[in-house]
């Protein structure tokens, strides 16, 4: 096999082993995959565990491993996708005090990420 064909059957070799995501998640119905980049883009890993993107490993705001199975978000909020939405918009139209910044996510944007976080 040339040396090219080798290297295309290793990348799609490596790319069917990675982890797969559903390109809908429906409760938010948002796209899980984008929303795992955008964590990574927006660097929510900086202050936050979050499985299955690399780096995200901080715990300066809480982890966010199982958010579809909690009652509350941010202590304030019943946990739907619409409210874990508005949380990633604007943290502090919910809670003045929260350390959580705006860091500028949109609407669409926001509902990808609540789809891989009620994907994880």
């Amino acid at each position: 096999m040339a040396p090219a064909l080798r290297g295309i059957a290793l990348l799609l070799f490596l790319a069917a082993c990675g982890e797969r995501l559903p390109e809908h998640e429906p409760l938010s119905g948002g796209n899980p995959r984008q929303g795992r980049e955008l964590i990574a883009r927006y660097g929510c890993g900086a202050c936050h565990t979050v499985p299955g993107v690399p780096g995200a490993e901080a715990s300066v705001g809480p982890p966010l491993t199982d958010l579809r199975k909690r009652l509350y978000i941010a202590g304030r909020l019943t946990n739907t996708p619409e409210n874990v939405s508005k949380w990633i918009r604007d943290p502090r139209a919910i809670d003045p005090k929260t350390a959580m910044p705006a860091v500028g996510v949109d609407a669409l944007e926001a509902r990808d990420i609540t789809a891989y976080l009620y994907s994880r």
